[in-house]
Parts: structure tokens; sequence; C-alpha cells
């Protein structure tokens, strides 16, 4: 279960990487930033520095401590900047702690656990990981993270653009839009010959200046629907 998520974590990281090395002039850039200012996401408007700052713990917490990142009670993950929720049945499926995250990524526990409880803000952070549910006995994972571009050059940058990225380095993908809880996503599907012999599935969209990616690895005896059947939209 570990290699997988290190496998998808790895990508991200990547992606990540190339979606900071953007050019301006890029046609498809172009193209991304027209398509953003002209379609801009709910809350867009306001500014991302006035979110209020929470205090808290990690997922393995028994009381809800309302985050930008979202937060956690009992088995469930409630995400409000992107209108939905998680839910694991907390035996097969399980959420990392933030311990078991910040192993998973390579990142220091207290960065984790201060960026869940709003000690940081997501805008600190070119990526920032939310959460990871995981089922060890089949090996699928998924994967809540949100990508900041904080620079003048590709601030712009939109979720089917950030996923296009993605695509380019893989031959025959392409980006597709989708309807997913209600809301149209970007999508993008990753053979499993090409990730590490594991099937990956990643959707994007983009809330307030943040690009929310949810990325699923995809194990023995299970298929997309079933990790998005964990999914609900909030009311």
């Amino acid at each position: 279960m570990k290699k997988k998520v290190l496998v998808l974590m790895a990508g991200i990281m990547m992606l990540s990487a190339f979606g900071a090395c953007g050019k301006k002039n890029d046609k498809n850039d172009d193209q991304g930033t027209t398509r953003y200012t002209t379609e801009a996401t709910t809350g867009d408007t306001q500014n991302p520095g006035n979110d209020p700052i929470a205090t808290g713990s990690d997922a393995t917490a028994g009381d809800a401590v309302k985050s930008l990142v979202g937060y956690y009670k009992g088995n469930e993950y409630t995400n409000e900047l992107g209108n939905f929720k998680v839910k694991v049945n907390g035996y097969s499926w399980k959420f990392y702690s933030a311990a078991e995250v910040a192993s998973a990524a390579g990142l220091e526990e207290k960065d984790v656990a201060d960026l869940w409880s709003g000690e940081k803000s997501p805008y600190e952070n070119d990526m920032s990981i939310c959460m990871i549910a995981g089922n060890k006995s089949t090996g699928s994972s998924i994967i809540v993270s949100y990508y900041y571009v904080n620079n003048e050059l590709n601030k712009d940058t939109t979720a089917e653009y950030y996923l296009k990225v993605a695509a380019d380095q893989v031959e025959g993908c392409e980006v597709k839009e989708i309807n997913f809880m209600n809301k149209k996503y970007n999508a993008i599907v990753i053979p499993a010959e090409t990730e590490g012999g594991y099937e990956q599935v990643r959707y994007a969209i983009k809330e307030r200046g943040l690009i929310i990616l949810i990325s699923f690895t995809i194990g023995a005896n299970e298929n997309i629907d079933m990790l998005e059947a964990m999914f609900t939209a909030l009311k």
C-alpha cells in the first residue's frame, strides 16, 4: 500500500514542479488565462489572506476543527472549499494521520499538522496535502491536495491547463471534462503500465485561486466508481 501511495505522491510532486515552469507566451497558457478570467470560480473575488485561522489537531482527533484544507470527524473528511465530503468505512478504508501523510509525502509531521489545524495557510505553499485515504488490502488510495500558483507568471493557471501538463507526459493521455458531484471537473486517466503498474485517475477544479486535485490510485478488485462512491456533495 505504501509503495502505491509513494508512486502517486511522486507523480503529484512532479506535476507541481512542471506546473510552475509554464511560459506566459505558450499558446495553451494564453487560452487558459482567457478562460480563467471569463469563468471565475465561486469566491475568487475574495482575498485569500482574509481566511480565518483555525486551531486543532489532525485526522486522529475526535473533534472536528474547521480549516481551509478540510477537517476530519470520525470516518468523515469534509472539504468546504470543494463542497464535498469523503466517508470511509474505518476498517478496510482508513484515513492517514498527519504523521503517516508526512512519511508518505516526505514532509515534516509538524508542517502537515500545522496545515491541517489552520496554523499555516495553503496559500503559503505551492502544494498542500489535505487528505490521504487508503485500502491496504487492495492497494487503492485517494489523495486530496491543493496546488497554489503564487507567482505573476502563472497565477492564472486553470485546472484544465494544470492537468494538461501531466497529460503531455503520457502518450495518448488527454484532458476531458466530466461531471462529478454536480460540478464540472477536468480529468485525466493515466494507464497502469505508465505509473508503476497502477492505474491513476486525477480530477481537478479551481476554487478561490487554489487548484483542488483529487487523485485516485485504483488497486486490485476495485474501480473508479467504487472510489467515487465515497464522495458526496455538501448540501
